[in-house]
């Protein structure tokens, strides 16, 4: 697999479990319904991730995976006008879809398009689906408080480079999202996940709107934030660690 995917299943370490996955022949089934094979990638996924509890459950107008079961072709009632697509991924609240074109299912890592109901014409969103896979269920984990250790930091004069500095990230330490939205950056340091949400409506790429730390480790995001308060002007915080 993707070296995203398994720094992901690194992060849910003992917590994530084989019953997580979906079995093949389940898979094989869905593939002979829809008329055709899932890329290999998004096979792969749904055997390792498809049941995770912390990837599979409902989002806060945030990406999150279909149920296989759920995955789709689109029937002449979906409102965009190429329904060439296989639906795997949406945002609920907002009406998004996120989609493969049939004519790229038979390569490993095809791209990754995205719909809205606002803007139906079908736009490229990842051109990796390993990428966009990965990136999306970090984002998740990161965002949607599904780790029981988390610390948040809204808004404030801080940007991208400040907090890199603070918490001493380094190249080796970013995964690479993908996405051509250009909205998050993800980092993974000593098993503690660090997700920045960037303000796309700015110019200024290292504008921010909020980071957010997560991990199973308390140990670790207390060393993280223990360190980040070395500085002198760290921006406020919330956290659900006792010690904070």
């Amino acid at each position: 697999m993707e070296a995203n995917i398994e720094r992901l299943l690194r992060i849910l370490g003992e917590y994530h479990k084989e019953t997580h996955g979906i079995p093949k022949a389940d898979i094989q089934a869905k593939e002979q319904s829809l008329g055709f094979s899932l890329p290999t990638a998004l096979r792969d996924y749904y055997m390792v991730l498809g049941r995770s509890p912390y990837i599979t459950q409902g989002c806060n107008n945030q990406y999150e995976p279909l149920l296989l079961q759920d995955v789709f072709i689109p029937d002449d009632t979906f409102f965009t006008t190429d329904k060439a697509f296989l639906v795997f991924y949406q945002v609920e609240e907002s009406v998004i879809y996120c989609g493969i074109r049939i004519q790229d299912l038979e390569q490993e890592d095809p791209p990754v398009y995205l719909c809205a109901w606002n803007f139906p014409e079908w736009q490229l969103e990842n051109r990796s689906l390993q990428r966009f896979l990965a990136g999306k269920a970090l984002v998740q984990l990161g965002v949607e408080d599904r780790l029981p250790y988390w610390a948040i930091f809204d808004e404030s004069m801080w940007d991208l480079s400040d907090y890199c500095s603070s918490m001493h990230l380094e190249q080796e330490h970013e995964l690479e999202e993908g996405s051509e939205l250009n909205a998050w950056k993800i980092y993974v340091k000593d098993d503690v996940l660090i997700v920045f949400e960037l303000d796309v409506s700015e110019e200024e790429t290292d504008e921010l709107l909020a980071v957010y730390l997560a991990s199973f480790q308390q140990v670790n995001m207390e060393k993280l934030l223990s360190e980040m308060e070395r500085a002198t002007n760290l921006p406020v915080f919330r956290t659900n660690l006792s010690a904070q």
